[in-house]
């Protein structure tokens, strides 16, 4: 069953009921995401699906994500919006749901949700800039389920941070990543916002190949750019907060990085282990880097690429057990 392709594997779970049984296995123990792109300047453009284990792709249309980015992706559903719009929604590229959400007020330039909204207690974390010469910024929540989403402002001490910040929820505390020197954190139970200093690594910048992940409770930095990559784990005590470099993270563990969501996977098949595969708009592309050689994958065939389109939206994405029904 781990040899088929994930499609014949849903066909021969209805052979009989031991044939079954191993398949509802097989695509369990395999459940890795997906690399979804598609053009955010064609009307005709397809979206295109890459499966990384299986090295395939399928090219689907979704005409509901035209003229559509994305805030955020996880548990299989997209947080996406208009550009210059307060209107969002979710929607699920596999199903074709979508769930409308409350117009706010403020229009949210950053946004996240904690899990999918179809859960009990998900709630949507949205971030907006309300006077940019004085530093107050808006935190815009809401809980699926209510009509209207709940804003609370605050002086940013350390400047703007809220376009294109990575936002992880960790501890029930929302953690906001625009810089390495000090961290925003918000408690949405009791509505406060704390600004954490964190010591660094001055040499370090912040660009399109940095990603912030969470593995197994702790928050990483992966820096890309150069031969080699850097890791460092942001150190949360008492005594103040820090980076610390690693030389390496958990060697069962596979990164899919992503300026949408990182995610880090720690079930997965032998052959997709201790990799990083990044991904970061505009640039239509996957790329690959082996942990144990630490380098990158330098001719991979099987990526999808397309042409120099100048825009694209790309994210990885987790399908549902039986994908292939829905593309």
């Amino acid at each position: 069953m781990f040899r088929l392709l994930v499609k014949d594997t849903i066909c021969a779970s209805a052979v009989c009921k031991a044939w079954y049984e191993s398949s509802v296995s097989c695509l369990m123990n395999n459940r890795r995401p997906w690399f979804m792109k598609y053009s955010l300047t064609s009307h005709r453009g397809p979206c295109e699906w890459y499966d990384p284990m299986q090295r395939m792709s399928y090219l689907t249309y979704i005409p509901e994500i035209i003229g559509m980015s994305v805030y955020h992706a996880k548990d299989g559903w997209l947080l996406m919006y208009k550009d210059g719009s307060s209107e969002s929604f979710f929607f699920n590229p596999f199903t074709r749901k979508l769930i409308n959400l409350p117009s706010c007020e403020d229009y949210n330039e950053s946004a996240a949700f904690t899990c999918a909204p179809t859960s009990e207690g998900c709630l949507v974390f949205g971030v907006t800039n309300i006077d940019r010469d004085n530093n107050f910024v808006g935190i815009n929540t809401l809980k699926i389920g209510e009509t209207k989403w709940e804003t609370t402002h605050f002086k940013s001490f350390g400047g703007l941070f809220t376009s294109k910040i990575n936002i992880i929820f960790l501890e029930g505390l929302v953690h906001c990543f625009g810089w390495l020197d000090w961290i925003p954190v918000f408690d949405p139970s009791n509505r406060t916002l704390v600004n954490h200093m964190a010591e660094y690594d001055r040499s370090l910048e912040l660009s399109s190949g940095c990603y912030f992940v969470e593995i197994k409770g702790d928050i990483f930095f992966v820096k890309t750019g150069g031969e080699k990559l850097r890791f460092f784990r942001l150190n949360r005590n008492d005594k103040g907060w820090s980076w610390e470099e690693k030389d390496k993270i958990d060697e069962t563990s596979t990164i899919f990085g992503a300026s949408c969501g990182s995610v880090c996977r720690s079930d997965l098949p032998t052959s997709l282990r201790n990799k990083l595969l990044l991904s970061n708009a505009p640039h239509p592309m996957i790329k690959t880097y082996f942990f144990d050689g630490e380098k990158y994958l330098t001719n991979d065939s099987g990526t999808p690429f397309w042409d120099r389109h100048p825009k694209y939206q790309c994210v990885w994405i987790e399908p549902p057990k039986q994908c292939i029904d829905f593309i």
